[in-house]
């Protein structure tokens, strides 16, 4: 199968509508600073000698479909994208907002919360560790993250907009082991 790269409706729509409340280069070091991200993830895909069979650009981010992968190819291709990012913050000096931007999207991307990629990390780990419980592990550790992060958006006062966005995280379904093909 060729390589595709899809472009959803839904991701226009929300560029712009960010382009008329936002400034052009808060948004270009934001697009810059994802494309780094996904050009490591798909280079360590390409080292490893895995395929990529559609990049998939929407609203809620980036996804890369791939082949199936081992555990430790998963995990390095998986931390790749992050790691990628936060190359970005020696860049301080130079390009603040680009830094900014690479350090943000680096750490959110490195929490344990299935489809980022430190929950595809962890997945990875527990595979490699203790795969019978793996399943388990990673429900709890998601439910830990996502109290905390209630929490501490409770504790900053920051109104009712964590807790729905906290809703719809703690609704959705952890995909099996089987579909995991993907790298966000």
């Amino acid at each position: 199968m060729g390589r595709r790269i899809e472009v959803t409706p839904g991701f226009c729509i929300l560029w712009a509508l960010l382009l008329l409340v936002l400034p052009l280069r808060l948004l270009m070091a934001t697009a810059a600073a994802a494309g780094l991200h996904e050009l490591c993830h798909w280079a360590a895909i390409g080292l490893l000698g895995g395929q990529v069979r559609r990049l998939r650009i929407g609203a809620g981010g980036m996804v890369m479909e791939t082949g199936p992968m081992p555990p430790r190819q998963e995990l390095v291709c998986a931390l790749a994208g992050p790691v990628g990012s936060l190359l970005l913050v020696p860049l301080y000096g130079r390009f603040p907002c680009l830094a900014l931007c690479g350090l943000v999207q680096g750490c959110f991307n490195l929490l344990p919360l299935y489809p980022l990629d430190g929950g595809r990390v962890m997945s990875c780990i527990l595979e490699l560790l203790i795969p019978r419980c793996r399943e388990r592990i990673l429900r709890w550790i998601e439910w830990g993250v996502l109290a905390l992060l209630l929490a501490a958006a409770l504790g900053l006062r920051m109104g009712c907009g964590p807790i729905l966005v906290w809703g719809m995280l703690a609704m959705r379904k952890i995909p099996c082991k089987d579909s995991r093909f993907g790298v966000q």
